[in-house]
């Protein structure tokens, strides 16, 4: 059985968004590799191996100089909705999470916020969305998310999974700090 192909369309990885398949790559061994044509903030077009984006390998054009300075990204002074890479709410669970990565930064740069005092590792759906999505990839299934990075919290991955677990049973508009409290004295 072949593996499922994988859709990258419209997905952002960091700075890149992917706008359509590009040729696959073929190794001096005699693999092939699927790449992606995608754009980046900065305006520059790359074409980037799949596999290179969906672990955050390539995550931008490679052009320093347009993203050392703030005031050189096209983001600088708008809203989001204004950027030409916001795609609304029809985008999946992995994307989503990659909008929150590129809206906040990476998670391991904050702390914790249940106030546990540990660093966080991962962005968390809080929960909050009045809409949610629901994910139908096999890896994540089932799961709640939200297409607006204001609707994660940067969490320490065990106060993630206790907090997933305590959102599972839908008790939401509590502050986290007592969710995650709640959820260790069970």
């Amino acid at each position: 059985m072949a593996p499922r192909k994988l859709d990258l369309t419209g997905n952002r990885y960091g700075a890149l968004v992917v706008i359509a398949e590009a040729d696959p790559i073929t190794y001096p061994s005699g693999a092939k590799a699927a790449r992606w044509l995608s754009t980046c903030d900065c305006g520059a077009t790359v074409t980037v191996v799949g596999s290179k984006l969906r672990r955050g390998a390539t995550v931008t054009c490679g052009n320093r100089g347009a993203h050392r300075s703030g005031k050189a990204h096209p983001m600088f002074g708008k809203l989001r909705e204004e950027s030409g890479n916001w795609r609304g709410d029809a985008i999946t669970y992995t994307a989503a999470h990659a909008r929150v990565k590129a809206e906040h930064g990476s998670a391991s740069v904050w702390q914790c916020a249940c106030g546990c005092g540990r660093g966080a590792e991962e962005w968390a759906y809080l929960g909050t969305d009045p809409e949610p999505k629901v994910s139908t990839h096999p890896d994540s299934e089932g799961a709640l998310y939200s297409p607006d990075p204001e609707h994660y919290a940067p969490l320490a991955k065990s106060c993630h999974r206790n907090f997933d677990v305590w959102q599972s049973q839908r008790r939401t508009g509590v502050p986290i700090a007592l969710v995650i409290a709640e959820a260790f004295a069970a």
